[in-house]
């Protein structure tokens, strides 16, 4: 392996000076030179992950042969093979082998390599290629087959395409919206006729998490990436989700002397009471993050900003329409175009609460949203709903520290078109709430003003007159607060249980409701007793003699019970009976078991009393309509109408749930029109019927009833 001299002296980037939008200070942005957030360690090693493919399942069946394509924005992929090549593809005939075997560098403790790896899953991608072949023809006609090393060079070059520069991805993607999009073919005049080259169809993608291979322990794991289908121009039932098993592994640790203790995630939202002229070119809006000082330089008087991140890919729509999944920023702006089918194949582990949209908003005082006016229904709003994700270590985390604490810098919002230079509008957003102990996770409502307001306010829309001002939510969330201690998080890597939990980031505890209220206690029990009633009344009313007749209901209900009794565990149980081992925990259990049992017994008494109480309501209505319906029957068959008699009864037979009643008023029907025979079958049935859950008293109370 090589081994590479990393200069520990870090600059950023050259950055041109502008002025503020008030027409105040200047905003300088100049090189810095930031001491290094480790110590100088002499020379950093290179450790390789290796990536074998081990099993494809659940393939789409098409003509054309398929390949699979790696791809992460870092560029350290490598095939393992005697011959050099830059490319990253499978070929479907190489799906069962277990090779190529490809090659990810990555160096090791280096927080640079960490956040990039973070930030930016691994991404796979399902495509058929379909040869060149005659337009309209039956495709028997005369064929080129282009060799793989330009069909390998083409797709490389696709790849490359989508990872250049960020600031000009609207320009650069271009090449990989004509290779992708379906139907687009390029004709070309020959002898015989005219011909469709050969190209790519992009048929399911899928992604990779790699903040787990950060641990200090070889990495080697089996991992499942499911590969999601676009559902653009084809049928639904064309698409199918592919299974692809991945063996990665690597011979040394890619953490050695290093622990990272806490994540970022950054999670733009929506931006709401958007003029219209922004809804027209939301494709063409993007947003920038950066820290900005809060005093300027003593030197030249300009505010020192330091660049964060970047979102793109705003999308118009109605704001209840909107998918409520937060997708990775990265993979949405590299290589997604269609923001609106392709959400589950750059998904991440969070959501968007739509009932919740507009609460827990933290913003500046003196600032009215007239949120109240807001309809998610008929409204629209700039919908991104994405995520970056950042890695900490603990000198990081003092230093970010101690500039929250004493208020040292500001988060900088900017809302531009095209590039970052051509900015439209600008917020702030304070982030010292974090100073505070405990608080690990905030949602900010930021306003955003425009940078050049314009002059004649009169040529505005009126509906824009009329709305709030232009405002962003943005959710800004610590796995830790940084206020404490942190603990090292790459033990969680190691344990494939809390491996899982460094992909989502949980609200702070102050933000969430009392689990010991008695307010909350009540409702959990108010629900659990309306649950138990529902079950036992849709027993009774379809005659339910056995679970599997109506297994889909008992399998929801049997979810929903599982999770009150949890609530209930929490909130009741947990607090009356404190338990600290697992024998104390089952005798809690046993004692909650025995005391939820009571009182379902109790609901189910209840029910009985409250059915014989309300038989004047419900039962009458039954009943008398059943009396009713077999009447009418009775005078149908009496006019010589059987055959609709008789439909008339296998209605009232297949409608009625109270079998007691419609057996007896069977019964007496028959003995009316002297059918004894029939009427004998009532009394020939066996009585050891299991009777458990009917009404006895029905037939009591129906004799009052009928008129004999």
């Amino acid at each position: 392996m090589d081994r590479k001299v990393r200069n520990t002296v870090r600059r950023t980037g050259r950055l041109t000076k502008r002025r503020r939008s008030a027409g105040g200070n200047e905003v300088t942005q100049v090189p810095t030179v930031v001491p290094p957030l480790e110590q100088s360690k002499g020379l950093q090693q290179r450790v390789f992950l290796y990536i074998q493919l081990n099993e494809m399942s659940k393939l789409p069946e098409t003509g054309n042969p398929l390949e699979l394509h790696l791809y992460h924005p870092k560029n350290t992929l490598q095939k393992m093979q005697e011959r050099y090549t830059t490319d990253t593809i499978i070929y479907q005939h190489e799906f069962n082998l277990k090779k190529p075997v490809f090659a990810m560098g990555v160096m090791q403790d280096d927080i640079e390599d960490m956040n990039t790896f973070s930030d930016q899953p691994l991404l796979i991608s399902l495509y058929q290629r379909i040869p060149r072949r005659r337009k309209g023809g039956s495709g028997k006609g005369k064929s080129r087959k282009q060799g793989r090393t330009s069909s390998s060079w083409e797709i490389s070059q696709i790849i490359t395409d989508a990872s250049e520069s960020k600031e000009n991805v609207p320009k650069e993607r271009s090449s990989k919206r004509s290779s992708e999009r379906d139907g687009e073919e390029a004709g070309e005049e020959g002898e015989g006729g005219t011909f469709s080259e050969e190209r790519l169809e992009l048929l399911s993608r899928g992604h990779c998490d790699l903040l787990q291979l950060f641990q200090r322990r070889r990495f080697i794991s089996d991992i499942t990436i499911y590969l999601y289908p676009e559902y653009r121009s084809k049928k639904i039932n064309d698409k199918i989700t592919t299974c692809s098993v991945w063996h990665m592994y690597s011979i040394l640790p890619i953490l050695k002397n290093f622990n990272f203790t806490n994540l970022a995630f950054l999670t733009l939202e929506s931006i709401y009471n958007v003029p219209e002229d922004l809804h027209l070119k939301s494709a063409e809006l993007g947003l920038s993050v950066s820290f900005r000082s809060t005093q300027p330089d003593e030197s030249d008087g300009a505010f020192r900003v330091v660049p964060l991140c970047t979102y793109s890919g705003f999308i118009s729509q109605i704001i209840s329409d909107q998918n409520t999944i937060i997708v990775w920023e990265n993979i949405k702006r590299d290589l997604h175009l269609n923001m609106n089918f392709s959400f589950n194949q750059m998904e991440t582990n969070s959501r968007v609460k739509l009932p919740k949209l507009f609460r827990m908003l933290l913003w500046e005082q003196d600032v009215d949203f007239q949120i109240h006016k807001i309809d998610p229904v008929s409204d629209l709003a700039l919908i991104n709903n994405s995520l970056h994700r950042f890695v900490l270590n603990e000198q990081m985390r003092k230093i970010l520290e101690e500039a929250v604490v004493h208020n040292d810098y500001e988060l900088l919002l900017q809302l531009y078109q095209e590039t970052p230079t051509n900015v439209l509008y600008e917020g702030v957003l304070n982030p010292s709430i974090f100073g505070y102990p405990g608080v690990n996770y905030c949602r900010f409502a930021c306003r955003l003003n425009p940078v050049f307001k314009p002059s004649i306010k009169l040529s505005l829309p009126r509906d824009t007159l009329v709305m709030g001002p232009m405002f962003c939510t943005f959710k800004i969330c610590f796995f830790q607060p940084i206020c404490e201690r942190n603990e090292p998080l790459d033990q969680y890597n190691e344990s494939l249980l809390k491996r899982a939990k460094l992909r989502r980031c949980f609200d702070m505890d102050f933000l969430k409701e009392d689990e010991t209220d008695g307010d909350v206690l009540l409702e959990l029990y108010r629900a659990f007793d309306d649950l138990i009633t529902d079950t036992i009344e849709f027993i009774i009313k379809r005659d339910v003699q056995d679970i599997n007749d109506r297994k889909e209901f008992f399998c929801c209900q049997l979810s929903n019970i599982c999770n009150l009794v949890l609530k209930i565990c929490g909130c009741d149980f947990n607090i009356r009976m404190p338990t600290k081992t697992n024998i104390e925990f089952r005798e809690m259990l046993t004692h909650m078991y025995k005391e939820l049992m009571d009182r379902i017994e109790g609901v189910f008494t209840a029910c009985c009393w409250k059915n014989n109480c309300d038989s004047a309501q419900n039962q009458d209505q039954e009943e008398h309509g059943l009396n009713r319906m077999m009447n009418e029957m009775r005078l149908v068959s009496n006019t010589g109408q059987r055959d609709l008699a008789i439909h008339m009864y296998d209605e009232i037979d297949h409608s009625t749930t109270n079998r007691i009643v419609f057996d007896f008023v069977t019964l007496l029907n028959s003995v009316e029109n002297l059918q004894f025979e029939q009427a004998a079958r009532y009394f020939t049935k066996p009585r050891t019927t299991d009777w458990s859950g009917y009404y006895f008293t029905a037939v009591c109370s129906y004799s009052s009833i009928l008129n004999i």
